[in-house]
């Protein structure tokens, strides 16, 4: 890779960093390329050498805004040290933290159908990643005793899969104007609450009782 190449990177590398910056702080509306290049300390000029179009700068910025908020999610889903139950329990309440800011920062200033294809093909992609981890988290559970074994994790799998990307895009909660965090709160009662044992439903009841 040539010297330029590398510089080049590098510029890309702070250029989405400071996108997101701005993302975290005044939305996806605040995106412009003026705002992202002052942010960023270089011309506009410099910042089309990275993205063709402004479409191109958004995606990338929110691809990473998304990435980047999920970290948490990741290390509660992939904590191998933790108890099945605990790592669930996190990844959870990781979730119901991170799904405000994204109402708030991208979801509530876009409009239905201003989200290309491709880059909600990207988006989809990414929680559909996490959402299969939780299918080895729920056979674990499952032979611990905490969810009822009655139900096939593959069926369970794909139910929710296909929920989520039928309710969870922006056509439906833009046009309907639902908050994000009350539909996750209403897939949660019915995928994981719906599932419990007993022995579940005593664990969940003590955690919520550990947090008051």
């Amino acid at each position: 890779m040539s010297v330029s190449a590398v510089s080049l990177d590098g510029t890309r590398a702070r250029i989405i960093s400071c996108g997101r910056g701005l993302l975290a702080k005044e939305g996806i509306r605040s995106l412009t390329t003026s705002a992202v290049a002052e942010r960023a300390r270089i011309s506009k000029k410099t910042l089309y050498r990275c993205f063709v179009t402004k479409d191109d700068l958004v995606d990338a910025v929110l691809i990473s805004f998304l990435e980047q908020s999920l970290a948490r999610w990741d290390a509660a889903l992939d904590d191998e040290n933790a108890p099945v139950m605990e790592r669930i329990q996190r990844s959870l309440e990781c979730a119901a933290h991170l799904l405000p800011e994204i109402q708030a920062h991208v979801l509530d200033q876009i409009k239905p159908d201003a989200m290309s294809p491709d880059l909600w093909a990207k988006v989809d992609a990414i929680r559909l990643a996490r959402l299969a981890k939780f299918r080895h988290l729920m056979e674990e559970a499952q032979r611990d005793g905490y969810i009822r074994g009655d139900v096939d994790p593959d069926h369970w799998l794909a139910l929710l899969i296909g929920s989520v990307q039928s309710v969870l895009v922006p056509s439906v909660l833009l046009a309907r104007g639902i908050p994000l965090p009350d539909i996750v709160r209403t897939l949660k009662a019915i995928y994981y609450d719906g599932l419990l044992t007993e022995k579940g439903r005593r664990y969940a009841a003590g955690r919520r009782k550990e947090g008051t």
